[in-house]
């Protein structure tokens, strides 16, 4: 399978040109971006959120380019699915939406209902909201993040309260965060600080979270002594953390 022609200079100067590639790999046309340089010696693939390039020395054959892509095929196709599902999922905040809790996928069912809105968790992952104008999306989000936030606080002080404990390790005060970008904090005044948004993912996921924050009431910093208390209270946070990394963008469109 060979790639196909330029489809477009992006930019051009005596020791560096960039254009715009399509390749066929797999089953999927793969469009990348191929960056020639003068002062490059081998070639190099790279994959991230902005997708695939190919860094090339200036006088490289084109066949050597696409024979690296397609015996690459394999990892560049991985690489790429791995950022497509990181990528944040535009909300509609409409009948029918999903959102997760707990790691478990709900379906949003609206009703129009005159009086105080009222969220309820209903059998078969169905979370039920009543209010009175269900075609504006603004106050549907409203409403559910609100709900979040309620079981989030319940939640959270029931994990803390179980850590602390393993810890011997008095109740500090807890709070609720809507940072964008921090999962959770804790400072020396003792108040841990965690974000609701958090109660999307799984309860493992969640308790590696509360197990770092807990930790830093015993260590406040980020030492091998730090970790060594939070492998004692979560032993497998390592793959939890990998997996909150995974859904972050994800969560955070909340």
């Amino acid at each position: 399978m060979n790639a196909s022609k330029v489809q477009l200079k992006l930019f051009q100067d005596p020791e560096r040109i960039v254009e715009q590639r399509r390749i066929r790999l797999g089953e999927q046309d793969i469009t990348y971006t191929l960056k020639r340089s003068t002062k490059r010696r081998s070639i190099l693939l790279t994959v991230d959120e902005r997708g695939l390039a190919v860094s090339a020395p200036w006088r490289t054959a084109e066949y050597r380019i696409t024979a690296l892509l397609e015996k690459s095929s394999d990892w560049v196709l991985r690489k790429l699915a791995v950022y497509a599902a990181r990528r944040p999922r535009y909300r509609i905040w409409g009948n029918g939406e999903q959102i997760d809790f707990l790691g478990r996928p709900l379906r949003i069912e609206l009703s129009a209902h005159e009086g105080r809105p009222i969220a309820q968790l209903r059998d078969g992952g169905i979370l039920q909201l009543s209010l009175n104008q269900p075609d504006l999306s603004e106050h549907v989000r409203e409403l559910v993040l609100g709900w979040y936030r309620r079981h989030a606080a319940v939640h959270f002080r029931t994990r803390v309260a179980h850590f602390c404990a393993l810890l011997d390790e008095p109740l500090p005060r807890i709070m609720l965060s809507s940072a964008q970008g921090r999962w959770g904090s804790c400072n020396a005044k003792r108040e841990v600080r965690l974000n609701w948004r958090l109660m999307q993912a799984p309860p493992h996921v969640i308790d590696y979270v509360v197990a770092h924050e807990v930790s830093h009431l015993r260590v406040m910093n980020h030492s091998q002594r730090f970790w060594r208390v939070v492998e004692r209270l979560h032993p497998d946070y390592r793959a939890a953390r990998a997996e909150l990394d995974s859904q972050a963008n994800h969560y955070m469109t909340l």
